[in-house]
C-alpha cells in the first residue's frame, strides 16, 4: 500500500497546500500520516480542519519534540501501522507534490517491478528552478555530493534493515539535523544497483521560502548543526548490497 509520510514543525503557511495536494491525487488507496513536532502556530489547528471526515489522513501529535529522524523511525517500526512491503512517500509538510499523478505513477513504479526497494525522483523549487536531485552510486554516496533528493519512497522493510546505531549522535541520541542523509546512505547501499532507480520526471516542488528549512538560519536545530551531524553520519559504518 502507498503511504504517505510527512513530519512538520510550525508549518501553517504551507501545510494545507501539501496535504491537498495528497487529497486531490487520482490514485486514491493511500493512507496519509500527519506527524506534528509540537508546533507553536496554528498548523495542528489547520491540519484538523482540513482532514476532517477522511480516515485515509491521521494525525499524530507530539508530546516532546523528537525531530524529524526520530519521528520517521519511531512511525516505521510501529508494525501496527505499516507492513514491510508497504511504500512510503516522503513528503515535508512545507513541500507538495508536483501533479495528481505522482501516486499513481509511484505506485506503477513498484508494481511493475517487484525487486525495487528505493526510488529518488526530480523536483522543482517552489520558485520554478530545477532542483538538484541525481541518482546516488551506492559506492561513492557518501564521499559524493548529495543528490539523492526529493522525491524519496522506499519499501518498509529497507528501512527496518538500518541498525539504530546509524542514528545515533555522539550524546546518545538521535541526530536533530541532516536526517535525509542518515537514512539515505544505509538505504542507497543496501540497495545497490538492483533494488534502486532514480526517477527524472518531476515529482516535488520544493518550498526553499520556508525559513525553517534545515540549512537555514531559523531551523530548529541551527544550521551549523547539520553540517555538523552530516559530516558525523559520511563516517559512520558502510553497508553492504542485499542480494
Amino acid at each position: 500500500m502507498i503511504k504517505v509520510v510527512s513530519c512538520f514543525w510550525n508549518a501553517e503557511n504551507y501545510i494545507e497546500k501539501c496535504i491537498n495536494s495528497v487529497k486531490n491525487q487520482t490514485y486514491k488507496d493511500f493512507k496519509m500520516f500527519l506527524v506534528d513536532d509540537v508546533s507553536t502556530d496554528k498548523t495542528v489547528e489547520i491540519v484538523k480542519s482540513v482532514i476532517s471526515g477522511d480516515e485515509r489522513f491521521v494525525l499524530i501529535e507530539n508530546k516532546e519534540k523528537k525531530y524529524k529522524l526520530k519521528n520517521l523511525d519511531d512511525l516505521l517500526m510501529d508494525e501496527s501501522l505499516f507492513d514491510d512491503e508497504d511504500v512510503i512517500i516522503e513528503l515535508d509538510g512545507d513541500d507538495w507534490l508536483y501533479n495528481d499523478t505522482v501516486l499513481s505513477f509511484i505506485n506503477d513504479k513498484y508494481d511493475k517491478n517487484k525487486s525495487l526497494w528505493l526510488t529518488n525522483g526530480s523536483f522543482i523549487y517552489s520558485n520554478g528552478r530545477f532542483g538538484f536531485s541525481n541518482k546516488a552510486n551506492f559506492k561513492t554516496v557518501r564521499s559524493d555530493t548529495f543528490v539523492f533528493s526529493h522525491l524519496r519512497t522506499w519499501k518498509v522493510h529497507l528501512w527496518r534493515n538500518i541498525e539504530e546505531s546509524s542514528f545515533i549522535d555522539v550524546d546518545g541520541k538521535y541526530f536533530k539535523s541532516a536526517a535525509d542523509v542518515a537514512f539515505s546512505f544505509p538505504m542507497v547501499e543496501m540497495c545497490g544497483e538492483r533494488h534502486y532507480e532514480f526517477i527524472p520526471e518531476i515529482l516535488l516542488v520544493y518550498n526553499e521560502e520556508n525559513p525553517y528549512n534545515d540549512h537555514k538560519e531559523g531551523s530548529c536545530a541551527g544550521v551549523n548543526d547539520q553540517f555538523r551531524c552530516a559530516n558525523i553520519i559520511r563516517n559512520l559504518p558502510k553497508y553492504n548490497p542485499i542480494k
